[in-house]
């Protein structure tokens, strides 16, 4: 039976993987700062008291850390870690965790950044998205049996390079995730009553709040240290320096300004009449939905 140890795996993330990989048969051991060992005694695995002796003799060392903490819990745990054995990540930024597994993590060690593309609300991988970094002269064979292992799950994986990732990451994640904070964060200023607009809405105003809220929803420590992505800076930046050139167009009156913006945009976007069907079709759902809803009543 293979054996793998979790850091953070007494949180959110962490207890994921905690339970994917004991139903696939590995014995689980788990770690976290806190100490819960209840958790681990929760999720049935064992709790990682001395967690260099577990790293040396497990098959994989999966670190789940917060951000700002992974590069130093990988520089203390990997030396101890055997010939053959892997050391993957599961952090939304790469370059650095990747770094310090090349660095870090003895000769014979293979090590591999993972970025699952989903929260640990998602019952199971069917459907997401996972992202796998190789490590320069690193990674061999545990590509394809992690690849592998999770294709069968119903996962889709992708082959990126940290910094690649770490570029795309900074739109797909930091920049999304920004955007929709900046808007909650607005309401709040505005002292907008959310609930209450909720009957005039739009299917498409209704949609749109939803996923403000669900970003709100989410744990602020994770969705901040997702800015720390090192390509971000310069994503915000861009990003409120466009605001700022919709916005003095707009304050001007300068109406054609403000078109020639939008036009250009769309232009670069491409396809845009395909987003135009594919959200028609998530508006026409949540339209039913809420026909069903009053059907009820």
């Amino acid at each position: 039976m293979r054996r793998i140890l979790i850091l953070g795996g007494t949180g959110e993330t962490g207890s994921w993987f905690a339970r994917y990989f004991k139903a696939k048969g590995y014995e689980v051991a788990v770690w976290g700062p806190s100490g819960r060992v209840d958790v681990a005694e929760r999720l049935g695995v064992i709790f990682a008291h001395d967690v260099m002796a577990e790293a040396e003799r497990s098959d994989i060392v999966l670190v789940s850390v917060t951000i700002e903490n992974t590069v130093e819990v990988i520089r203390q745990v990997a030396p101890a870690m055997q010939p053959g054995s892997l050391i993957m990540d599961v952090t939304s930024v790469k370059s650095e965790p990747v770094q310090a597994m090349k660095i870090y993590a003895p000769v014979g060690v293979e090590a591999l950044g993972t970025h699952p593309m989903f929260g640990p609300t998602m019952p199971s991988m069917r459907g997401q998205t996972i992202i796998l970094t190789p490590v320069e002269e690193r990674t061999g064979r545990w590509l394809n049996e992690i690849s592998s292992l999770f294709q069968s799950d119903g996962a889709h994986v992708e082959i990126l390079g940290s910094e690649e990732h770490d570029r795309i990451m900074a739109v797909v994640q930091a920049l999304t995730h920004f955007a929709y904070i900046g808007i909650g964060a607005t309401l709040e200023a505005l002292q907008f009553d959310v609930g209450n607009s909720r009957r005039f809405m739009s299917p498409v105003y209704e949609i749109m709040i939803d996923f403000v809220g669900r970003i709100l929803d989410q744990n602020p420590e994770l969705y901040a240290s997702i800015q720390k992505n090192p390509q971000a800076a310069a994503v915000r930046q861009t990003f409120l320096s466009q605001c700022m050139s919709l916005c003095e167009r707009a304050d001007a009156g300068d109406l054609d300004g403000f078109k020639q913006m939008m036009r250009q945009a769309a232009e670069h976007y491409g396809e845009t009449h395909q987003a135009l069907e594919r959200s028609d079709r998530v508006i026409n759902a949540r339209i039913r939905e809420r026909e069903g809803r009053e059907a009820d009543l």
